[in-house]
C-alpha cells in the first residue's frame, strides 16, 4: 500500500484535511471565478472561463503547487498532496463551465426572448401566448431591464425570477445527475476494459506527478519542458508585442488562405485559415496517429469535393453539407459505441435483480440517470413539450453524449465544438416534419421545443459528461473514493450554479443583455441565437416545410462513411481511417479551427516514430506538455491580465480563443 501510495504520489500523513480542503479550495476558485467572469466576459466582453481543460483550473494547479513549495518551508502540513491538488481541478471543471458560455448564458435568454421582442419585431409576434406561465419573468419591467440595462448595480427583480430559476435548477440538476450518473455506468468499460488513454489528462497527471514516480515525473526539472514553455512565450510575446507596437512582426493567432484561392473553382479553401492553437497541437502529439490523420485527409477530401462540384457547374448552397455529414457520422458512431456497451451494461443490468450481486453504487447510478430522464421528460411535458417529441431528443442527445465523452478519452482533442451544433434538435425536426410536430399539440408544441433549443445549439450537457468521465478516471488511477468523488462535483454544480445566476443576472441587470459582453448593442451573442431560433420557429410555423431530402441524403452519407471506417478498423489491423477523426474533421463545418494543428501534431508524431521509435516518442513529452503549459499561462492568464490594463481596443488586436 505504502508503495502505491509513493506511486501516485499521494502521502497523507501530516498534510491538511482530506478530502475538506481541496473542496473547499476548489469551490473558493469556482466563486472566484463567477467574480471575474460578472465583470470581465458579462461586461466588457474578455473571455477568461474557456479552454479545454477550464484555463482556471489549470492555473490552479500551478498556484497549489506554488504553495507547496512555499509550505515546505513552513511546515509540511500546509503542504496539499497530488491527490488533493487534482481534486481540487475536478471541482474546478465541474463548477465553472456553469457560468461559461454554454449553460446559464445560452439558456437565459430563451426564457425571456418572445415576451421582449414581440413589441419590437413582427417575426416573432404572438409567439409568447404559446409559453407556460412560469417558463420566465412575465412583468414588463423585469423583461425590459434584463435587455436594456437599468445601470444600478445590484438592482435585480429577484421576485420575478424566484419560480422560474427554482423550477429550470431541478432540470439543471437533473440533466447533471443523469450524465454523471451515465458516465458512472460506462466507466469501467472504458477504463479497465478498453484502457482508453484519456489524453487530456496527460497535463494534470504530468504537472503533478511526484518525482521518480513515472518516466515523465519531475516535469520542471526537465530542460524539454522549459523549452516547450519557451516557444509559447516566445509565440505570445511577439503578439502582445504587436498589440502595443503595431509595426513590430508577430505570428498572430492565425493566417488567412483566402487571398491564395482567387478562382471560383477553388472557393470552398477561402474559409480554411492556419490556427496556431498550441494547445491543440500540444495535446495533439498525444492523439494516435490514424485520428489526427483522419481529420486532415477528410477535411482535404470534402473541400476537393466541393471543388469538384463546382467544376462540373453544381454550386448547390450548402454542398457538401458538412455538417450534416458529421451528424450522421454521429449517429453512426453512437451506435457503435453502444454496441461495444452492450454486454457491460447488460450485466450491470443483471446485477440489479440478484440478490446481493449488486452494490449501493450501481443502484444509486442507475437511479441518477434513468430517474434524471424520467425527471427531464417530465419537465419538459410541463412546458408543453409532447412526451413522443421530448423522448425523441433526449435519445438524440444522449447520443450525441455517449460520443463527445467518446471523443475526450479516446482522442483527448482540447476542443469544445466535436459535434454539429443545432443538429440534435434538427434531426428530430427533420424526422417529424414541422407540421408533424405541430400536429401533437398546435403552434405551441413547435414554440415550447424551442425553449430547449440551447441543449441542441450549445453543447454543457456534453462537456460535463466529458468531464464527469476525465474525474471517474482520475478517481481510478488516484484511489479516489467515489463517494468523495460524487460530493465533490455536486457541491461544484451547486455553487457553480448559484454563482453563475447571480453573476448572469447581476451583469445583465446592470447593463442590459443588448449592451453585455462589449456588444455595443447588438447584442449578447446567445441572446441573438436565441432569437434567431423562434425567427425559424416562426417561419416554420407559416411554410410548413417538408423534410429536407438532400441534407437528410448527406446525414446518410456521413453515416455510411463512419460506419464503413468502423467496420474496416475492426476487420483490418492498422486501417489509417477513424471515425473520430472524420467527426472531428466536420464538426465545426466550413470553419474548422483544428485541421491546421492537428496536422502538425501528426507530422511531428509520425516523424518522431519513424526516426526514433517509441522511446523517442516519450522523450518528446516534457516538450509538449511545456508547449500546452506554457501557451495556458501566458495567453491564457497573463494575457487577460495584461489586456484589461492595456484597454479593449488595444487588445482587440490580439483576439484568441480556447477550445476550438
Amino acid at each position: 500500500m505504502q508503495a502505491d501510495r509513493q506511486a501516485d504520489g499521494v502521502e497523507r500523513g501530516g498534510r491538511v484535511a482530506w478530502p475538506v480542503a481541496p473542496i473547499a479550495v476548489g469551490l473558493l476558485g469556482v466563486v472566484g471565478m463567477a467574480f471575474a467572469v460578472r465583470f470581465c466576459e458579462l461586461i466588457i466582453g474578455n473571455y477568461i472561463a474557456g479552454g479545454v481543460p477550464p484555463i482556471s483550473a489549470f492555473f490552479l494547479i500551478l498556484v497549489l503547487l506554488g504553495w507547496n513549495s512555499l509550505a515546505g518551508r513552513i511546515s509540511r502540513r500546509l503542504a496539499f498532496d497530488r491527490r488533493q491538488i487534482l481534486l481540487a481541478y475536478i471541482v474546478m471543471c465541474a463548477g465553472v463551465p456553469l457560468f461559461g458560455s454554454y449553460l446559464i448564458r445560452a439558456w437565459m435568454p430563451h426564457v425571456v426572448a418572445l415576451r421582449y421582442w414581440e413589441k419590437h419585431l413582427h417575426d416573432v409576434e404572438g409567439l409568447s401566448q404559446y409559453l407556460p406561465l412560469w417558463i420566465g419573468p412575465r412583468a414588463e419591467k423585469a423583461v425590459t431591464w434584463y435587455y436594456e440595462g437599468t445601470h444600478v448595480r445590484g438592482q435585480i427583480p429577484w421576485g420575478d425570477w424566484a419560480m422560474p430559476l427554482l423550477l429550470w435548477s431541478t432540470f439543471f440538476a437533473a440533466l447533471a445527475v443523469s450524465m454523471y450518473c451515465f458516465m458512472v455506468l460506462i466507466n469501467r468499460q472504458w477504463v479497465r476494459n478498453e484502457r482508453l488513454t484519456f489524453p487530456l489528462l496527460y497535463l494534470p497527471l504530468t504537472l503533478t506527478a511526484a518525482e521518480g514516480s513515472s518516466p515523465v515525473s519531475g516535469m520542471f526539472r526537465r530542460h524539454l519542458f522549459w523549452a516547450g514553455v519557451g516557444v509559447a512565450m516566445v509565440f505570445n510575446a511577439l503578439n502582445i508585442a504587436h498589440t502595443i507596437v503595431p509595426s513590430l512582426p508577430a505570428p498572430g493567432f492565425y493566417k488567412p488562405l483566402a487571398p491564395y484561392f482567387t478562382s471560383n473553382v477553388m472557393s470552398p479553401f477561402r474559409s480554411f485559415n492556419l490556427y496556431y492553437m498550441l494547445e491543440t497541437i500540444g495535446f495533439g502529439y498525444f492523439i494516435p496517429l490514424e485520428v489526427t490523420f483522419t481529420v486532415w485527409f477528410a477535411y482535404l477530401s470534402i473541400k476537393l469535393l466541393a471543388c469538384g462540384g463546382i467544376a462540373l457547374g453544381y454550386e448547390r448552397p450548402g454542398f457538401p453539407f458538412i455538417h450534416e455529414q458529421c451528424s450522421g457520422a454521429y449517429v453512426a458512431c453512437a451506435g457503435f459505441v453502444a454496441w461495444g456497451l452492450r454486454h457491460h451494461m447488460a450485466e450491470l443490468w443483471r446485477k440489479l435483480w440478484q440478490r446481493g450481486a449488486a452494490g449501493t453504487s450501481e443502484w444509486v447510478a442507475w437511479l441518477g440517470f434513468l430517474g434524471g430522464l424520467f425527471y427531464m421528460l417530465r419537465f419538459m411535458g410541463m412546458a408543453f413539450v409532447p412526451a413522443v417529441i421530448a423522448g425523441s431528443f433526449l435519445v438524440v442527445l444522449l447520443g450525441f453524449v455517449l460520443v463527445y465523452a467518446r471523443i475526450r478519452a479516446e482522442t483527448g482533442a482540447p476542443l469544445e465544438f466535436t459535434y454539429p451544433y443545432w443538429k440534435p434538435k434538427d434531426l428530430v425536426v427533420w424526422a417529424f416534419t414541422p407540421a408533424g410536430v405541430m400536429s401533437f399539440g398546435g403552434p405551441r408544441t413547435l414554440v415550447c421545443f424551442g425553449l430547449f433549443s440551447w441543449m441542441s445549439r450549445h453543447h454543457w450537457e456534453m462537456s460535463h459528461a466529458a468531464y464527469d468521465m476525465d474525474a471517474l478516471k482520475l478517481s481510478e488511477t488516484l484511489h479516489i473514493p467515489r463517494r468523495t468523488l460524487a460530493t465533490a462535483v455536486g457541491l461544484a454544480f451547486a455553487v457553480g450554479l448559484a454563482v453563475g445566476l447571480w453573476a448572469h443576472l447581476g451583469a445583465y441587470y446592470e447593463v442590459g443583455t443588448n449592451m453585455a459582453s462589449g456588444s455595443l448593442g447588438n447584442g449578447e451573442y446567445r441572446a441573438t441565437v436565441a432569437l434567431d431560433e423562434f425567427k425559424r420557429t416562426a417561419t416554420d410555423m407559416q411554410n410548413l416545410p417538408g423534410r429536407p431530402w438532400d441534407r437528410l441524403g448527406y446525414v446518410g452519407v456521413g453515416f455510411l462513411g463512419a460506419a464503413v471506417m468502423a467496420l474496416l478498423r475492426s476487420r483490418i489491423p492498422g486501417f489509417p481511417l477513424h471515425p473520430l477523426g472524420y467527426i472531428l474533421a466536420t464538426s465545426y463545418g466550413d470553419h474548422n479551427t483544428c485541421i491546421f494543428p492537428l496536422f502538425v501534431a501528426w507530422a511531428v508524431r509520425a516523424a518522431v516514430l519513424r526516426v526514433g521509435g517509441l522511446k523517442a516518442y516519450r522523450k518528446g513529452i516534457p516538450f509538449f506538455v511545456g508547449l500546452i503549459a506554457g501557451h495556458f499561462f501566458f495567453a491564457g492568464v497573463v494575457w487577460p491580465v495584461l489586456s484589461l490594463i492595456l484597454g479593449s481596443e488595444t487588445a482587440g488586436a490580439y483576439h484568441l480563443f480556447f477550445g476550438g
